[in-house]
């Protein structure tokens, strides 16, 4: 009895961290634009759950839990040191920041992994991860009355700094849009659920709304459509396989809901639209004065690579392989003719020629330093930024957890094919979502929130996972 108490305790603390996720974000905003600092109270509370918790079972389980934990903890621990060690010989003039930032990148990415062993460890053996589900319908409600109420009141921040797109009262668009979409398809399960249906439904309307019509990301306008039409087929292919027939009520009302939010757009507009057309309109400003032409590279990287070409870069500001991979990056953007303000592209190109022109057999187990790059040059995209900027080794600390989770999960949906539901394939395809969006976005996993939701959704993959089996034997 004391067992199952305290499980059903310590599963309701994690579930309330989920809940004062976007709390959290919003005094984390509050507090750093009053105050004009990159520290706030969230900084120090946010981490408090989860510290308190891994404590509390390291000092209540037995020997082989302390054994395994304190392994673990080194392991990333001993990863973290020898990985700032190195970066420091990297560090030059026109590095982004200095070597406490990266340790702040290691902090959050190893709180990450300790989030994911502890909800992982908390539900491994719940029947009923029902209350896991809910925290995150709550917290997405909290999300979404937080913007509206921020953008009614005229206290809303701008997506963009040039004043486009509404982001309510959080740090950045694109995180604010990847927590939304990822938590959809935990929530999107609560649509056949007569008892939720009513908060629900309208609940993504106005999500979907903000994401596609005001929020001004391609993030958002695509991503929701993307959501949505996912679930359609999911549902459809699984209707069909237990009932052999469609159910035309959900086929209608998500093809209404996508017909809905295109016809907004088309007469109300939408600000990705206009952002996009506000990037064709800078795009034309920039210009290589080596060929009078419109330049395939940002204007600040096209300075100093006319700077190199003319030996006149200033000493000491940058090594001579990041000198090489800044010419190689101009010589391949004009090939490929990227558009200058494809940041992304440019970065991920010059990150990947970097590794080759380093040849370092160190750099690239223990990786090369995230922030010692020029800040145009620091690479958002957060899988290949672990592979290039963290080593191989941080790309097995930090991203095979979850790859893992990924493959066994899709192992599982075809071993179970005949039993899954489809809150399985969409947990399955969240958590698929969340590795594109970690690519082709970034910040994803970096963000305290949207790592909480896909910590969520592994969570709730693998305790379906679970289910499945004990129906097996």
């Amino acid at each position: 009895m004391i067992k199952i108490k305290e499980t059903v305790n310590t599963e309701n603390i994690l579930c309330l961290f989920i809940v004062l996720c976007p709390i959290l974000d919003i005094v984390s905003f509050i507090f750093r634009n009053t105050f004009h600092t990159n520290f706030s109270p969230s900084t120090f509370l946010r981490p408090f759950i989860p510290a308190v918790m891994m404590i509390y079972l390291f000092f209540k389980k037995d020997r082989s839990f302390k054994i395994t934990a304190l392994i673990t903890g080194g392991i990333y621990f001993l990863y973290g040191i020898l990985h700032l060690y190195v970066i420091r010989q990297e560090l030059t003039g026109s590095s982004y920041s200095t070597v406490w930032h990266e340790a702040q990148y290691i902090i959050n990415y190893s709180f990450m992994i300790l989030n994911l062993c502890l909800y992982l460890y908390i539900f491994r053996d719940s029947n009923n991860t029902e209350n896991l589900a809910k925290s995150v319908l709550i917290a997405n409600i909290l999300y979404i009355i937080s913007i509206y109420l921020a953008i009614v009141t005229k206290t809303s921040s701008s997506t963009y700094i040039e004043g486009m797109g509404y982001k309510g009262w959080f740090e950045s668009g694109n995180s604010l849009g990847s927590i939304l979409l990822l938590s959809l398809f935990i929530i999107m399960n609560y649509v056949k659920d007569k008892k939720y249906r009513k908060i629900v439904i309208p609940i993504i309307l106005l999500e979907g709304f903000f994401l596609s019509v005001l929020l001004g990301t391609r993030v958002g306008l695509l991503g929701f459509i993307i959501v949505v039409v996912t679930y359609m087929i999911v549902e459809i292919i699984i209707t069909l396989r237990k009932k052999g027939k469609i159910n035309l009520k959900m086929v209608v009302g998500g093809i209404a809901g996508i017909a809905t939010i295109l016809l907004v757009i088309i007469t109300i507009g939408s600000t990705t639209l206009q952002r996009r057309q506000q990037l064709q309109d800078m795009e034309k400003n920039i210009v290589d004065t080596a060929s009078n032409q419109e330049a395939h590279i940002t204007g600040d990287i096209l300075a100093i690579k006319e700077k190199i070409e003319n030996n006149i870069l200033e000493e000491g500001y940058m090594g001579e392989a990041r000198k090489k991979s800044i010419l190689e990056l101009y010589h391949i953007a004009n090939n490929w003719k990227i558009k200058n303000n494809d940041y992304r592209m440019q970065q991920f190109i010059y990150n990947a020629v970097l590794v080759k022109n380093q040849h370092n057999l160190v750099y690239i187990l223990l990786g090369n330093g995230y922030i010692t790059n020029f800040y145009e040059l620091v690479l958002e995209m957060e899988i290949p930024a672990f592979l290039f900027n963290f080593g191989i080794i941080g790309f097995v600390l930090y991203f095979i957890p979850f790859a893992s989770i990924f493959l066994y999960g899709s192992y599982s949906m075809i071993k179970y094919r005949k039993q899954i539901e489809s809150q399985y394939v969409m947990y399955l395809l969240g958590i698929g979502f969340s590795f594109l969006l970690s690519f082709f976005v970034g910040y994803t996993f970096f963000n305290s929130s949207n790592m909480i939701m896909i910590i969520a959704l592994n969570t709730l993959l693998m305790n379906e996972i679970r289910q499945y089996k004990k129906m097996e034997k």
